[in-house]
This record gives C-alpha cells, structure tokens and sequence, in this order.
C-alpha cells in the first residue's frame, strides 16, 4: 500500500508542477485554487496471478491541500494524502492513519513535488532520470529512480505516465516485475477549491 500510495503521488501531483526546460511543451498544469475531478481504473499485475486485480472510482486533485483517491469497486474505501501523510478508511470503518514520519519515502516524495511545484524541479532530478517523447498531442514521460539503494529505488523500478491535454494513464513498475496500471478518465477542472465536504477530508486536523 505505501508504494501505491507513494507513487500515486508522484503521479497526480504531477498535474501541479511546472515543467522543467526539457517537458514544458508537453506538460499538462493545474492552477492554485482549482481543482481537478475525474474517474480512475486500476488494474495491479501480480506474480502468480492469471489475471489483474482491478478497482476503480473518483479521484480528487487539490494544489492547496492534497489528493483524495475513492475506491468505489470491489471495495469501498476513501484514501486522502496530504503533506502530514495518508490516511484510509475502508467501508464505515474509523480509518487507518500513516503519518509522514512512517512513511520515509512518501515524505521525501512530498517534500521534492512540494519544491517542483513552486518550480524547482532540482530535488526531482536528484532522484529521478525523466525522458520524454511525443508532443502536446501525444507524449510518454518516464520517470526512473536514480539510485537503486534509496527508499524509491529499492521498491520502484519506474514510472511511465502517458496523455495529451491531461495525463491519461500511469504505469507503475516495480522492483519485483509486479506492476500497477491506472487511467485517468472523465477529467474537468474546477476554478474553485473542493467542496466543504471534500476540503473537510483534507484538513489535516480533522479526524
């Protein structure tokens, strides 16, 4: 969970950050104070299983405040990632909560898309080899851990994100050749913040 939960924030938070000299024609951006709405499917590839495992739901993109993920199939579960770090609630249950702290990767993650998207891309390119090909129309951006020692590299192989206007789809692999494969579907743009009920969820403060 916390290598999805780490590399689905490097790829959401993607949206928000300026691109740097060598992508910045082919990246897609969210303004501050906007949000972005859309539906997810995914699909994990898994050593020993015939078949994928396959979720899906809404997906919540705040440059403010954070991420929320809403599994709706098979199961129902609501994941919010924020800078104080993720917390998931599956069901009606209380909820599960990891703090930054817990999760060392996720918080350096945080902290070098937090620098990315103010525009310094510096700290990401201390971590990551990015390649990208294609145009506004079309393009393929390939992230890869540039240490294989590191708390990324040791559980990521790569990050493969693909799209047009947006970003359509991602592809997650692991070290373990186990991969993850979510598309981003029906996506709009709000010029607002979330809604009370969904900034609710991102307050860090709230339980």
């Amino acid at each position: 969970m916390r290598l999805i939960l780490t590399a689905l924030c490097l790829a959401l938070f993607m949206f928000l950050a300026p691109a740097s000299a060598q992508v910045e024609s082919l990246w897609p951006t969210l303004a501050p104070g906007s949000t972005l709405y859309g539906h997810f499917v995914q699909q994990q590839y898994l050593k020993g299983l015939t078949a994928p495992l396959k979720s899906e739901g809404d997906f919540v993109v705040s440059p403010d405040q954070g991420i929320i993920w809403r599994n709706a199939e098979p199961i129902r579960s609501v994941t919010v990632i924020t800078p104080a770090g993720a917390r998931r609630t599956v069901a009606d249950d209380a909820g599960r909560q990891l703090a930054s702290a817990r999760m060392p990767a996720f918080a350096h993650l945080y902290q070098t898309l937090d620098r990315a998207i103010v525009g310094d891309w510096s700290a990401l390119r201390q971590d990551f080899a990015i390649d990208s090909t294609g145009d506004r129309r079309s393009w393929r951006v390939t992230l890869t851990p540039l240490r294989s020692s590191g708390p990324l590299g040791q559980r990521l192989a790569s990050v493969i994100l693909t799209g047009s206007s947006r970003i359509d789809a991602v592809t997650i692999n692991r070290t373990t050749g186990d991969s993850t494969q979510v598309e981003f579907l029906n996506q709009t743009v709000a010029n607002s913040p979330p809604n009370s009920a969904d900034a609710h969820l991102l307050d860090d403060k709230a339980e």
